[in-house]
């Protein structure tokens, strides 16, 4: 029989989002995890904050320094959730098992290296031009952060274990717990404690550390952290059973190969990525402190859209990854359009608020009038630059779950090294413009970069992708 659909039908069946549940209950906690990540270096800011303005400025300057780093090779680690999820999907627990220990070597090798960069980062610091007493603040920040750079690695490995498998509860938990451990320890490092008194004997006691103590209470959080995801891995009855995942197996070349094949582009993609934005602000700090005052609140209103989206984006590429290894690509591209719905309709919801309360978000952050004089435009250009960066999220996920990386890598370099980095550079430094035309170079850029993963979704070519080796 041919059903024929009315114009309404087919228009209510395109915008209706099937699913919505499933993906939802599946990138709720996500978001929770990636808050609690975010919580981290938020409470060292309170704390710092009420320390000493040095403290304060050398921790944002060590923080963003030694992520910048980081982002170099974070995807290394976190590609591990893309084999996972794909092995999961085939019901290949052997694989399962395999590389998730073949992501942890990966995760070592790469912890270690950034662990080196980070003790050693002072020297390498003198470019910035920044007085020499903020940096030698910031290189002990950095210093002391980079002793859980490894744990950092781990962490991102044993992530894409658990959500590849969309057991998405056990890092959530993981981070809840290490967040309320890492207050604690802020307040207990950063201030000081006389300890307790026992029969004339003095427990605990602990000097005031500052910034370093900052630092030492965040990679005992991120520690912590990752110790609970490794115990509830090596814990697990169904894991030992299943995917024999407390067996060990020894560093296997052609695994750790598919893993930097499908990974190094994801991580070149993430370091162009925050290198540009890195330089993108220090092109708007040359307008001087009030610019950068109304770039730093127009980051933080972005980050409601960052979130939620981050845990979208990471949702999707799990369900991805598992109908692509299931041999059910329709599937996987049906659950990728819903994804990309439910993406679409939060970051328009969130525009309509930014754009109908655009004289009023900026001074829940300043009373500065003269910040103020730029929140009108600039909170209806973060309308406009959260949904191409939502989009862009989405399909980065999508594609990154089917190991489509070296597109997603490709686009992200042609658009932030084409058209936002030279855009923006020649908007303000040539001719004078100030934050708000850098801002519309951005948004620009990203709804360019956004409708170019888009197309390479709509393509299915990722459907066509090989991660793992034909070699068994």
């Amino acid at each position: 029989m041919n059903i024929r659909f009315s114009a309404p039908t087919r228009l209510r069946e395109a915008l209706t989002v099937h699913h919505g549940r499933e993906i939802t209950a599946l990138a709720s906690p996500i978001v929770l995890t990636m808050f609690s990540q975010t919580l981290m270096w938020t409470v060292d800011t309170m704390f710092l904050g009420h320390h000493s303005s040095l403290a304060l400025g050398a921790a944002g300057l060590g923080g963003i320094l030694l992520w910048t780093s980081y982002s170099a090779v974070n995807n290394l680690s976190r590609i591990t959730g893309t084999f996972i999820s794909q092995a999961h999907g085939k019901n290949d627990d052997s694989r399962v098992g395999d590389y998730a220990w073949q992501g942890m070597y990966m995760a070592t090798l790469t912890g270690l290296v950034l662990m080196l960069l980070g003790m050693n980062a002072r020297p390498l610091m003198d470019w910035t031009g920044i007085p020499p007493h903020v940096l030698d603040g910031a290189a002990v920040y950095m210093r002391w952060r980079a002793l859980s750079a490894v744990f950092t690695q781990w962490g991102f490995a044993l992530m894409g274990y658990f959500q590849g498998r969309r057991k998405v509860g056990v890092p959530m938990w993981a981070g809840i717990i290490s967040n309320l451990a890492n207050a604690l320890l802020d307040w207990w490092f950063i201030f000081g404690w006389a300890g307790i008194e026992v029969a004339g004997h003095r427990f605990f006691e602990i000097p005031a550390m500052g910034l370093r103590g900052a630092a030492l209470a965040t990679s005992c959080g991120v520690a912590l952290n990752t110790t609970i995801m490794f115990l509830a891995m090596f814990g697990s009855a169904e894991a030992r059973r299943r995917y024999r995942i407390h067996v060990p197996r020894i560093p296997n070349l052609r695994k750790l190969k598919d893993i930097a094949r499908v990974g190094a582009p994801s991580s070149v993609e993430n370091f162009v990525d925050m290198s540009t934005l890195a330089l993108f602000s220090t092109f708007i700090g040359r307008s001087g402190e009030i610019a950068l005052a109304a770039n730093q609140i127009q980051i933080q209103l972005l980050s409601f859209s960052f979130m939620p989206m981050w845990g979208l984006t990471t949702a999707g590429s799990v369900l991805t990854g598992n109908w692509l290894g299931a041999s059910r690509p329709a599937d996987a591209s049906k659950y990728g359009r819903q994804v990309y719905k439910l993406g679409l309709y939060y970051c328009l919801s969130l525009g309509v608020l930014l754009v109908l309360f655009r004289h009023q978000v900026f001074r829940v952050f300043t009373p500065d009038p003269e910040v103020l004089a730029f929140g009108g435009v600039l909170a209806v250009l973060a309308a406009i630059f959260q949904v191409g960066d939502g989009m862009r999220m989405v399909g980065s996920g999508l594609l990154t779950g089917a190991g489509d990386t070296k597109p997603v890598m490709l686009i992200t370099i042609g658009v932030m090294w084409g058209v936002m980095l030279p855009g923006s550079w020649w908007a303000i430094v040539r001719q004078g413009g100030d934050v708000t035309t850098a801002w519309a170079v951005a948004s620009l850029s990203y709804m360019i970069q956004g409708v170019a993963f888009w197309l390479r979704f709509r393509s299915d070519s990722w459907q066509r992708v090989k991660i793992f080796s034909s070699a068994v």
